[in-house]
């Protein structure tokens, strides 16, 4: 069971296909979340994520699974595991909507309620910093 913690959407003019490419490559996160320090691929869509600290999840174990318009990222093993859904849609322009869906909450030090608004707002700015790079010619891994 998972309970729907927030949801951001935002509008870009980079193609589906330069942000799917960044997206399921987890080894791009450092370039687009400043708290990622270290991705180390386990097996083929596995990846163990280290985080500067502080950070609720210091060390978590992530999964991807990806569709036509969606990719997913599974985290299990910090404590609050979660699935962070983003979808990809295209009207005028991009819209990418991330989704955060809690699926444990084992170990937190504030109540869910409480931690929403932070998280929805540091997640917020990390999909700015995605946006930016996906709108770049920066070289990801692909």
């Amino acid at each position: 069971m998972s309970e729907n913690l927030f949801q951001n959407v935002i509008s870009t003019h980079a193609r589906p296909d330069r942000l799917r490419e960044i997206l399921v490559h987890p080894e791009n996160l450092p370039l687009w979340d400043e708290e990622i320090i270290q991705v180390v691929p386990t097996v083929a869509t596995e990846f163990q994520l280290t985080r500067q600290p502080p950070a609720l999840n210091e060390h978590e174990d992530l999964s991807v699974t990806a569709t036509a318009d969606q990719i997913i990222y599974h985290s299990q093993g910090g404590r609050l595991a979660y699935d962070l859904v983003f979808s990809l849609a295209t009207e005028a322009t991009t819209i990418l909507t991330e989704e955060l869906r809690v699926t444990s909450t084992g170990g937190l030090p504030l109540p869910l309620r409480l931690l929403a608004p932070i998280a929805q707002q540091a997640f917020a700015q990390k999909l700015h910093h995605l946006i930016a790079l996906a709108e770049s010619s920066r070289e990801v891994l692909s």
